[in-house]
């Protein structure tokens, strides 16, 4: 169990928050369609993308190139000279969304992934406030706010009373805190721990220049991945910032 009702209820879908490049993404969203899926296809773009960090989540080159060569094979449109992300326009918001949600893999050093309860549990703990719905969750403002505040402790500091809040929602619905009555209880809280270590991680490097943060929901439509001027829809609409 991770807590309160409202983060039983959505522990089956993740949230993923993917740190990208903003170089080497706008690099690849430049190139010319044809060209780009030529090149990945050969995997000659292996050596821009950026070097993996080994506690988050990410494909392998390989992988990340067959499903943006799947999505790509899909959609037969007009591809033209003027660039992979200017060709978008030709699609649905929902189709071209899905294209940049598959490139910006490519130009990511590894993603944060978790279930959604239990990322609202983390960000509770980071905001000193209760992370609503998932319209809160996904919002702007909230992932903002967490860049702001992640700076005000450390990953440690932060894990350990991301555990606590977790022990006393535990203890306010009645379950035991006692290992020996749950065998989950101890794997449960070294897995909290790591995950909100790695989030904490995530957040501090997120705060690079050269990287953006780009937030969503599995399996849902990609033209809501990304806030601000990050968003993915954005993109296809106005273009890179």
């Amino acid at each position: 169990m991770d807590g309160g009702h409202r983060h039983r209820i959505m522990a089956s879908v993740d949230l993923v928050a993917r740190l990208v490049d903003v170089a080497v993404f706008r690099g690849l969203c430049s190139l010319p369609s044809v060209e780009l899926a030529t090149a990945l296809a050969e995997g000659g773009l292996r050596d821009r993308r950026p070097e993996e960090i080994p506690s988050l989540d990410r494909a392998h080159d390989i992988d990340a190139e067959a499903e943006f060569l799947d999505w790509y094979d899909t959609h037969p449109v007009n591809w033209t000279d003027a660039g992979f992300l200017s060709d978008l326009a030709e699609m649905t918001p929902t189709e071209g969304a899905e294209g940049l949600r598959l490139l910006s893999d490519l130009a990511s050093p590894g993603a944060f992934r978790c279930w959604e309860g239990r990322a609202m549990l983390y960000l509770d703990v980071l905001l000193q406030r209760e992370v609503r719905d998932l319209d809160d969750l996904y919002d702007e403002t909230t992932w903002r706010d967490a860049l702001a505040a992640v700076g005000k402790s450390e990953p440690n500091e932060y894990a350990e009373k991301v555990v606590l809040s977790w022990m006393a929602q535990r203890e306010d619905l009645g379950e035991t805190l006692d290992a020996k009555q749950d065998p989950r209880l101890m794997p449960t809280m070294e897995a909290h721990q790591e995950k909100a270590d790695a989030l904490h991680r995530t957040l501090q490097t997120a705060d690079i220049p050269d990287l953006f943060l780009l937030v969503g929901r599995d399996w849902t439509d990609a033209s809501a991945w990304g806030q601000g001027e990050w968003n993915l829809g954005r993109l296809i609409r106005e273009g890179l910032p």
